[in-house]
């Protein structure tokens, strides 16, 4: 197999698949998962073992996996959900992960939403068959469609950053976004410190979120996109919330568009090379992708029509 210049991993409702650009410039396509029961929603690369060869880690079928690079056919389950895990009832798979050295050892531990928040942590053998110790990040709030890593309080470590999105009726963080901090023994902790930083004001189906200083006030903001529709009331935005002096505190919140159909995912960045922040979304439930221009975050439609 030719070296990957760079990975890309696909992922629907039924397999994994790796893309590699090759000297051509083609990609050639390689399926390590083919269909299997369940939701395969999300997946991370990392070279786990250091043995120069990228890894594979998903969930599906009620089980968290790795595939063991060059050729990812030796696959090593890291975990099997159990109803003990949590006071919530596990899904067969994971809607969102991320990776994160949460308890400083130089090896990456798996983050993920699985109804609960949690992390699996990497053992010196990660490739044993042993199970990798699963603990509990936060169990109370629920609907986290997203996880991303941020130093949110700039204090040179890492965050978790996790959205809220089910109804009253089910949790007393509704409609909400949270950050969470690593707490100080993170192997005896059984949650870690959350912060609401959205208290109730990201109503719908809230998804994807995006990290950055927007607003170039040295304080790294947040940005969510919500879906609406049947059984998520007031969603169809997309806005970002400053963050104050103060991060543990409620952060203000501006609307960038409300009337966005579909709206899922937006992310930060210079996209026209002006030297001002801008925003980049996609309607991910509806069609179409849309740029927020900074510094006033006007709305240009790119491809209005792209599904």
């Amino acid at each position: 197999m030719t070296k990957l210049a760079s990975l890309i991993i696909l992922l629907g409702f039924s397999a994994i698949a790796l893309y590699g650009a090759a000297p051509t410039n083609t990609w050639t396509k390689h399926i390590i998962q083919l269909p299997a029961l369940g939701q395969i929603n999300s997946a991370v690369a990392n070279d786990w073992d250091r043995d120069g060869h990228m890894d594979v880690l998903s969930s599906f079928g009620g089980k968290v996996v790795c595939f063991k690079g060059p050729d990812w056919k030796v696959v090593t389950t890291l975990h099997t959900f159990d109803a003990k895990d949590s006071r919530t009832k596990p899904n067969a798979a994971c809607i969102h992960s991320c990776l994160m050295d949460v308890d400083g050892d130089g090896d990456q531990d798996f983050c993920g939403s699985n109804n609960t928040v949690f992390w699996l942590e990497c053992p010196e053998d990660p490739f044993s068959g042993k199970a990798w110790t699963y603990r509990t990040v936060d169990d109370e709030i629920l609907g986290t469609h997203c996880l991303i890593t941020g130093d949110v309080n700039r204090d040179g470590h890492l965050d978790l950053i996790a959205n809220s999105g089910r109804p009253k009726k089910l949790t007393k963080f509704h409609d909400s976004l949270t950050w969470l901090e690593i707490p100080a023994k993170p192997h005896q902790a059984k949650a870690w410190t959350r912060h609401v930083f959205a208290e109730k004001d990201a109503p719908g189906g809230s998804h994807y979120t995006g990290f950055g200083d927007v607003n170039r006030d040295g304080r790294p903001d947040i940005a969510c996109a919500a879906k609406g529709g049947k059984g998520f009331p007031n969603g169809e935005w997309f806005a970002w919330w400053e963050q104050p002096e103060d991060p543990t505190a409620l952060w203000k919140k501006h609307v960038l568009a409300a009337n966005e159909v579909g709206a899922s995912n937006i992310t930060p960045g210079d996209f026209n090379a002006d030297g001002k922040m801008d925003y980049l979304a996609t309607r991910g439930h509806g069609k179409g992708v849309l740029m927020f221009r900074g510094p006033d975050f006007e709305p240009v439609e790119i491809d209005p029509d792209i599904v």
